[in-house]
Parts: C-alpha cells; structure tokens; sequence
C-alpha cells in the first residue's frame, strides 16, 4: 500500500469545489483538483472560505497569511494558484510551471467558454445535473446571436438526457443544436435519438417522412450493428443471456406467479436461475475484494 505524507494535516471537514462538483479534504487533493482543471480555473478560485479552511482546518496559516492579499485582486488568479501549488511537494516543480501557464493562458478566454468548460468537466465526472444546471445558465445569459457556443451547449445537454435514459429530451438537445449548427454528427445524435424512443414503426416513418433522414439512417444502421456486436463480444455478455433465458422460462405463462427470495419456487429452470443468479453474485463480490486487495 502506498502512502503519501500531507502537507499540514487532513482536514475534519471538507472544502467544497462547487465549480468541479466534488469535497477535498487535503491540500493534495486541493492540488490534484487544480491539476486536472487548470485550463478553465479563473478569479473564482479567490475564495476567502477556501483561505480560511486552509488556515483553520489544514493547519496552514502562513499559507492562508500569503493567499489573503491575492482575494480582492481578481487578476491576481495565477499567483495564488502558484502559491497553493508551491506549497506542497505533491505536483513536482516542472509540472506546476505547466499548470501556471495554463492558467495564464486562460484568462484571455472568453467567460461563457470557461464556464462552458467548467459544466464540462462536471459532466466528465457524472455530476450530471449540476452540470446541466451550468449548462441552462449559460443558454440564458449567452447573447442571442452567439450559435456556435449555444449548438455545443445544447449538443453536450443532450448527451446528459441521452446518458439518463431520456432520449426524448435527448432528441429535443440534439435538434435545437442542429439547427443552429448544421453539423452531421449533431443530425446523427439527433436521429439515434428519436431511433431509441420510438417504436420501429413509427421511427421508420419518421424517416419515410423526412428525406434528408434517409442517408443518416443508413449510417446510423451501420453504427448500431457495429455497437450491438461489439456488445456481444464483451466477457459476461453470454452469461447474461444466458440469465435471461432462464429468467423467461421460470417465469409462469400467465404471468401471475412471481419469483420472489424466499418463496416457494415454481419450477426447475426457477431453481437453475437463482442457483445461477447467487453464484454471479458471489462471484462478483469475490472479484471486488480481490480488486480492492490489489490497489491496497
């Protein structure tokens, strides 16, 4: 097991990164976080709580004493990243030269790109809805004529809905970046879209009613067969199957008789599939620890 000395002393309460979605509880994982982010961190890092949660929770008040100038000069960003990154060993000394020149070299982006960034990186860490809270702010404050910005913020809020089952607002993300875009990738996710939540019938005659689907169908086929098999290929997807299978047969005709733990069970291929079904289970759990075991 590896271990990793902190600067000051891991902290009883958390420090919330509200722009990354996530607690750190260290000035490392402080460090890390900043790492990761650098290309969009901004003057909203020049928070007088994060100075005091170094000072009072880290055990760091001659960092906190170095920070408190830095709060009310809002270019002064880059200098007080620098001074937090200074203070621990955990980035080495090359590595935060880099990260300061990103920082740097962010401040000539434009705002809405940077908090565009910022719902980015919440989405890249499953913080889904805050990140789409983020993305409906910037719709409402972007500048009407802006199209290429809002088109990638409706894309991105509809690769969310998509990643949450909710395909039909997924569809509605997806077109409105169309419109603003004509970008065939924006058609494409546009047109899975409504595949996945129409029955077939109704999703060809969907196409049937619009000829410039018919092409992007075609290639959306051809996406969908390459992903189905590329499915099937993955360990564990026969076992499931084969779960499923006897999940069918357990299951009465009439539907009425459910399998339920600790009931009596109704037939042989019941029996089979909860045999089955505890060995998957345990197997699983087997496969956890011996994981876990691993990266300890």
């Amino acid at each position: 097991m590896g271990l990793l000395l902190t600067t000051g002393k891991r902290a009883n309460a958390p420090y919330r990164i509200e722009w990354a979605g996530r607690n750190v509880w260290s000035l490392e994982e402080l460090c890390f976080c900043m790492a990761q982010s650098a290309q969009f961190l901004d003057e909203q890092l020049l928070d007088p709580e994060l100075v005091r949660w170094l000072s009072e929770e880290c055990g760091l008040p001659e960092l906190a004493r170095r920070l408190a100038p830095y709060l009310d000069r809002p270019e002064a960003a880059p200098d007080f990243a620098a001074a937090i990154l200074e203070e621990s060993d955990y980035i080495p000394e090359e590595r935060r030269g880099d990260i300061i020149r990103i920082i740097r070299a962010g401040e000539g982006l434009a705002h809405y790109e940077q908090r565009e960034a910022r719902a980015d990186y919440m989405m890249d860490g499953g913080h889904f809805y805050q990140a789409l809270a983020e993305y409906e702010r910037i719709l409402e404050e972007l500048p009407e004529p802006e199209r290429r910005l809002r088109a990638r913020v409706e894309h991105s809020r509809g690769v969310i809905f998509a990643g949450l089952f909710n395909f039909a607002m997924a569809a509605e993300c997806f077109q409105r970046a169309w419109s603003l875009n004509e970008d065939t990738a924006y058609y494409l996710d546009y047109l899975a879209s409504i595949r996945m939540y129409l029955p077939g019938t109704d999703y060809v005659a969907f196409v049937a009613r619009h000829p410039e689907a018919y092409e992007a169908s075609m290639e959306l086929e051809k996406r969908m067969d390459e992903a189905d098999g590329s499915y099937s290929s993955q360990p564990g997807t026969g076992q499931v199957e084969h779960l499923r299978a006897l999940w069918r047969q357990s299951v009465p005709a009439s539907g009425k008789e459910l399998l339920v733990a600790g009931a009596d069970i109704p037939s042989e291929p019941a029996q089979q599939f909860r045999e089955e079904l505890q060995g998957t289970i345990r197997n699983l759990r087997e496969n956890y620890r011996l994981n876990l075991n691993r990266m300890l």
